[in-house]
């Protein structure tokens, strides 16, 4: 086959998608060369699965060992043998086609609109290229200005009452702030990474390197959002104000980093600081025009997880500038919380998500069969009768829970305290079948009618942002009663000084039913039982990223339903992204 037979049997096997073959075809129509059409085809997949670009030293390796196949929650179908051998030319030779290609260019800096960008050993799209390189620069102008007019350690003296733990960590976090205008802060859930959020708006403030009403609080989603606010106003309640009484101007309001974009003429355009919780979500494109619109004199700090799962879009940002920590200019402006608040040492799910991020197989699965602590357990989850069952227990469930809610929707919790995570959405054991199964067995159980879409307690969750309503891509509702028998759906996160946020169902966005959500979808939420389904071993989609963010959305209890063998392999594989930043961070 020629490399144009090729394109469109990969994106008939689903490899490559459609968009992947019109844009190799574009190339072509331009002058590309069939390797290069090839090439064009794999970068712009790569691109789908969250890479930045085509790293050229894995030319030559079949295409579909490169590229993920979409979510089908089946690895267990394979390509034809002779679609599995379809791969790029080696290295060498890609490289010299790269190089004397119309639609590509080796200069970076060169006024052209040619739609591929090969920088040494990476080919990027056009726009990702640039976006990666402007992140760079604008990241490392904020971590190379200093500023030395107070001291850590007296200042933490202040913002600090006596009988607080004060480790060296966070110390050095408040001497980063006061000293760059680039502070990052990474540490897993319980570390106190939102305590010290607060600590370092009230040392900003005290030392009047910015004025209380000029500090900007965001983070990716709605969800978190409410949680960055509402751990800021509980931690500014307990003594801050009083020993930094200037907070009292501070409104202590979240926005998402889409929201705080569009309002830029508004209000970023004022910012002294911005704070910016989970950024393990963000991806390339929403930091570089989140750093890129900041004031030159604005200081921004970064609170994140960099062992949790990567953004959905392309890049792998928070992650890259942690590990830009260890050496470079960025060196100075890095720090980690270790020492976990929630999670003692020796409790199951801490040792759980240490053996993960260790990438320990064995000891992880010793911690789920520990039968001597509760709170982290192994259950088999076998084929799809064992899934169609569990759905049907988690139904019966829900169905109580809404008996209970539409008695008295004012004094019970709005979601049951079992949440169910997925790894895929689509599939055998994904979440688009788990919410049917039990949206079906509601119905027989006579929880909701034939053709009712706004049942009371159906769980929502919201997925495109909308600025008419306030919510945003991610918040979760539920279908309660309202006045006069409509229904209105609850968005406990947003409720404010003791009043319910309610929408009418005909107000509401793009929205979905939730009664399992993927793990990306869960990401910067806590619950207090998770219950979590990796499905099959094989799954590429199950690495220890996945496995470490599911866990630790728990509060008190892990139920993990799967093999030993799912468990190892999701911790023995790991994710990797192709991007160009770390090395450019360096």
């Amino acid at each position: 086959m020629n490399s144009h037979e090729q394109i469109d049997a990969l994106t008939g096997a689903g490899v490559l998608a459609d968009i992947d073959r019109y844009f190799a075809r574009l190339t072509m129509d331009l002058g590309a060369g069939e390797d290069v059409a090839l090439a064009a085809a794999t970068t712009s997949a790569l691109h789908r699965n969250g890479h930045t670009c085509l790293d050229l030293g894995n030319a030559g390796k079949p295409i579909a060992t490169l590229v993920e196949r979409p979510d089908s929650g089946r690895p267990e179908e394979t390509l034809a043998a002779d679609l599995q051998a379809i791969a790029l030319p080696a290295s060498a030779a890609l490289r010299g086609a790269l190089a004397g290609s119309p639609v590509v260019t080796t200069d970076a800096d060169a006024a052209n609109d040619r739609p591929l960008v090969l920088d040494g050993d990476r080919l990027y799209l056009h726009r990702l290229f640039h976006a990666e390189r402007r992140l760079a620069a604008r990241l490392l102008a904020l971590a190379a200005e200093r500023d030395l007019s107070a001291g850590a350690e007296s200042t933490a003296a202040r913002v600090f009452d006596a009988g607080e733990d004060r480790t060296a960590e966070a110390v050095a976090a408040l001497r980063i702030a006061l000293e760059r205008r680039l502070c990052i802060v990474t540490g897993g859930p319980g570390t106190g990474k939102t305590t010290l959020a607060a600590k370092l708006i009230a040392t900003l403030v005290d030392t009047g390197l910015a004025h209380p009403r000029r500090i900007g609080l965001a983070a990716p989603t709605g969800k978190a959002a409410s949680r960055i606010q509402e751990s800021v106003r509980e931690k500014l309640g307990e003594g801050l104000l009083d020993r930094v009484p200037e907070l009292c101007e501070f409104p202590a309001e979240a926005w998402t980093v889409h929201r705080l974009l569009a309002s830029r003429t508004s209000r970023m355009d004022r910012l002294d600081a911005l704070v910016v919780d989970e950024c393990s979500m963000a991806d390339l494109a929403l930091m570089v025009r989140l750093a890129t619109a900041l004031p030159e004199h604005c200081r921004l700090i970064l609170l994140g997880d960099a062992n949790q799962l990567a953004s959905v879009e392309p890049g792998s940002v928070f992650s890259d500038l942690c590990k830009a920590g260890n050496r470079g200019p960025l060196t100075h402006c890095v720090t980690t919380l270790r020492k976990n608040y929630r999670f003692e040492e020796r409790s199951g799910i801490g040792r759980l998500a240490a053996a993960v991020v260790a990438g320990d197989a064995d000891a992880a699965v010793r911690v789920l069969r520990d039968g001597s602590d509760a709170t982290t357990q192994l259950e088999p989850l076998d084929d799809e009768a064992a899934f169609d069952a569990f759905a049907h227990d988690c139904a019966r469930e829900w169905s109580d829970h809404m008996k209970d809610l539409a008695a008295d929707p004012l004094g019970v919790a709005p979601f049951p305290e079992r949440r169910v995570l997925c790894s895929h959405r689509r599939g055998p054991f994904g979440t688009d079948r788990f919410n049917r199964l039990v949206e079906r067995r509601l119905a027989e159980l006579g929880r909701r009618r034939e053709h009712d879409e706004f049942y009371i307690g159906r769980p929502i969750i919201v997925s495109r942002n909308d600025r008419q309503t306030n919510l945003s891509n991610g918040d979760t509702g539920v279908v309660v009663p309202g006045d006069r028998g409509n229904p209105r759906v609850w968005f406990p996160d947003l409720d404010r000084d003791g009043k319910r946020f309610l929408v009418a169902p005909s107000r509401l966005p793009q929205h979905e039913s939730f009664f399992a959500l993927t793990v990306h979808r869960a990401q910067g939420s806590e619950y207090r039982h998770v219950v979590f389904v990796p499905g099959p071993a094989e799954s590429r989609v199950n690495t220890k990223e996945l496995l470490y963010t599911a866990v630790t959305r728990a509060q008190n209890t892990v139920t993990v339903l799967a093999t030993r063998r799912s468990v190892r392999a999701a911790v023995l594989r790991t994710t990797s992204r192709a991007t160009g930043l770390l090395d450019r961070l360096r």
